[in-house]
């Protein structure tokens, strides 16, 4: 019997040693006051996601577009119509492409954090899929976006936090 658990125990150990070794990174979305996780995908370096809505004011669209990076998030892009209340301006940087100002930045970034509007749409793009910062927390909840560097076993533990 003691063979039997010694022997189950080192068959477990080597199923999960290889998640606890084998490190990802990923886009954490979390609430700001509890930590707890809201959504999880796995990037790389040098992956682009995006986050689209409408100016509340002006009611035009606006794309924020961020790159990961080793040290975090870096904002490379906003695109506009027309300049609007609260966005960034600047006279630098700037070309205009199919309709849309867009601002080419290096806004390095820890985390950052986005407040889930009730009377506009935000959506969050990335690999490819489109979902609604809504589908992540009720309106009016924040949500903080950060790059984090974990190993395979906290990836799956993320993910079984968010389904």
């Amino acid at each position: 019997m003691r063979r039997r658990r010694v022997l189950s125990a080192l068959v477990g150990g080597a199923l999960v040693s290889p998640l606890v070794a084998t490190d990802v990174t990923v886009l954490r979305l979390a609430d700001p006051r509890t930590g707890e996780t809201l959504g999880v995908e796995r990037v790389e370096e040098g992956d682009r996601f995006a986050i689209h809505y409408v100016h509340s004011f002006d009611k035009t669209p606006i794309r924020e577009v961020y790159e990961v990076h080793e040290e975090g998030i870096v904002q490379i892009r906003e695109e506009f119509e027309y300049h609007a209340i609260g966005l960034e301006y600047t006279e630098r940087n700037q070309t205009r492409e199919d309709g849309f100002t867009v601002l080419h930045m290096d806004r390095r970034l820890d985390t950052f954090t986005v407040r889930v509007a009730k009377y506009t749409d935000q959506t969050l793009i990335i690999n490819g899929e489109e979902r609604p910062l809504s589908a992540y927390t009720d309106e009016w909840e924040s949500i903080r976006f950060a790059v984090e560097r974990v190993n395979s076993l906290r990836y799956l533990h993320y993910r079984l936090q968010t389904l």
